[in-house]
């Protein structure tokens, strides 16, 4: 979500110019400035939450990027509120509700890619689980004749059949 989305827009007696000028060089990884105080382009409707990405560390990348979202807007906030309290200059309305509604879902956002963090680790560590528990019984294989390995599997095979029947 870039800031400069959340900046008036002209039009039906309003300025475009907004109360709170924050102005945003760069971010870690971005290109273009994320609010410059510009103008925005005319709005491409509603957006829908963020994509998850698939890897613990593309996560990690996000999470900072919408912490550092969150940051700059409640900033931006703050400001356009001290500046309510001290000086009676109230920021556009319109900026201030579409302010708080994005800050809302970069929350939402965060919170969704928390849970998605965490059940990633969780399959990460089955996995390792797995790859462990099959290296024991290779091992116990290994050192145990057939039959005996083969009547202990016979064993876990019909304690596992009484704890479906349970």
């Amino acid at each position: 979500m870039k800031l400069s989305d959340l900046w008036p827009r002209a039009g039906a007696g309003k300025s475009a110019t907004p109360v709170v000028s924050v102005t945003v060089t760069k971010r870690a990884g971005a290109e273009q400035p994320i609010a410059s105080g510009k103008i925005p382009g005319p709005d491409t409707g509603p957006r829908g939450p963020i994509e998850l990405p698939a890897t613990l560390a593309q996560c990690e990348v996000l999470e900072e990027t919408l912490c550092r979202d969150a940051i700059r807007l409640e900033c931006q906030i703050g400001q356009a509120k001290g500046r309510a309290v001290s000086e009676g200059k109230y920021a556009d309305p319109d900026w201030y509700h579409r302010a708080k509604a994005a800050l809302k879902h970069i929350n939402r956002d965060r919170q969704r890619l928390m849970v998605h963090m965490k059940a990633l680790r969780t399959e990460a560590r089955l996995k390792d689980q797995q790859v462990e528990d099959r290296l024991i019984l290779d091992v116990i294989k290994e050192a145990l004749p057939a039959e005996q390995f083969m009547g202990y599997v016979r064993i876990a095979a019909a304690r596992k059949a009484s704890e479906v029947l349970r």
